[in-house]
């Protein structure tokens, strides 16, 4: 099971909600935890029928600041049983159905003087299930002196909140991969502050339920917070994917080039040995020119969100800054590219170019992709296999 939290700073934004779709189509994610949405449950519940989730959760936000939302899919079964502005309390049944698990959907207070009661509130929570538990989130607040860098000195009240509740109720930092910080304040030079402000935790026994969960630390173009991924089997493989022709090439008068080059290629043999030859010919044409000429719009969004990860470790120059922030700009153009590459998917020919139906779009697609997926297959002997490289294989 994989839980994506992100304080998206404004989820009313197309920008935003056009990075969230990237990250859920990249990360897959069964539950969606926002923070700082700064919109009401109207849209938030919008949102949530447009990303395709079965149900949602919010908490107003207040004007324009705060605002909760949790988003899950079909086959989630969970009880959400406590929120207010700074969590969503669940108890999630499904994974594993025998031994449920309280998740914790944290967004700590910002404010010094309103830390010590929601830690003690969290703490007391805690406490009180017997269960296993987890925490995830945006804590506003780090538990040691390297998790921040830049700026003052870090106090020891910034760290005894988080640090004290780890430590009277003997949870474990489930640690990360990604880059270290989480949080900047994006400026430049000695302004620039960054830190690890969301992070996630657990007990000994939700760690000993998912031994092999581990957390990333993900980028995205719309927030100064990175967005988290917490899997409960973060080893899992990822299969590669077959060649297939993307209708957004026909834009590009260069791509007929291609094809006729490759098609008039000499091929000695049978009709059909010919045809086969010419059609690997063109797709491995296809390909080549997709990378070096055209650029596949994945590869791209994935290169932009590899370069902003090493440009946030950058030093906060003035040029580190600005680059950051034209890389921003450029991830958010590809965003958009990719919206329209899926929409080209569905293969509905009655469909007009242009048409905005985003949602007929995601729908087509989805029901394709579930038509070609083999989810299990049965052996001669009787039994089941079910494992991704299993299938492969």
């Amino acid at each position: 099971m994989r839980t994506l939290a992100w304080n998206c700073r404004g989820a009313g934004r197309a920008s935003t909600v056009r990075a969230l779709k990237e990250l859920i189509r990249e990360s897959n994610p069964d539950i969606v935890f926002l923070s700082e949405t700064k919109i009401k449950s109207m849209r938030t519940n919008k949102i949530c029928d447009r990303l395709k989730f079965v149900d949602s959760w919010c908490v107003d936000a207040d004007g324009l600041s705060g605002g909760l939302a949790m988003f899950w899919r079909s086959g989630v079964e969970l009880e959400v049983v406590f929120s207010n502005k700074n969590m969503i309390v669940a108890l999630v049944y499904s994974n594993p159905p025998e031994a449920p698990w309280l998740l914790f959907a944290i967004y700590g207070p910002i404010q010094r003087s309103k830390k010590g009661k929601f830690w003690g509130l969290l703490e007391n929570m805690v406490s009180s299930f017997s269960g296993p538990w987890v925490a995830i989130g945006d804590m506003n607040c780090i538990k040691r002196a390297k998790e921040k860098r830049g700026g003052c000195a870090v106090a020891e009240s910034s760290v005894c909140y988080l640090r004290d509740f780890m430590a009277n109720t003997s949870a474990i930092d489930l640690g990360f991969s990604g880059p270290s910080f989480t949080w900047s304040n994006r400026r430049e030079g000695l302004a620039n502050i960054k830190e690890r402000l969301d992070q996630c935790l657990c007990d000994q026994e939700w760690q000993s339920l998912f031994p092999k969960a581990g957390v990333r630390h993900l980028c995205s173009s719309n927030s100064d917070h990175n967005p988290i991924m917490l899997d409960t089997f973060l080893d899992a493989d990822i299969l590669t994917r077959p060649f297939r022709f993307e209708a957004m090439w026909t834009k590009e008068e260069e791509s007929r080039l291609v094809v006729e080059n490759a098609w008039h290629c000499r091929v000695d043999g049978s009709q059909g040995f010919k045809l086969v030859k010419k059609l690997t010919v063109t797709s491995h044409e296809l390909k080549r020119w997709n990378k070096s000429t055209f650029g596949n719009s994945k590869e791209k969004i994935q290169g932009l969100k590899a370069k902003i990860a090493v440009v946030q470790q950058f030093p906060p120059t003035r040029e580190n800054l600005e680059l950051e922030a034209s890389l921003n700009l450029e991830l958010d153009e590809w965003l958009d590219r990719e919206d329209i590459r899926l929409r080209q998917m569905s293969r509905e020919l009655w469909v007009k170019e242009g048409d905005r139906n985003s949602r007929f779009f995601h729908l087509s697609t989805i029901i394709r992709k579930r038509r070609n997926c083999i989810s299990e297959i049965k052996l001669d002997d009787g039994t089941w296999i079910r494992e991704r490289r299993e299938i492969q294989n």
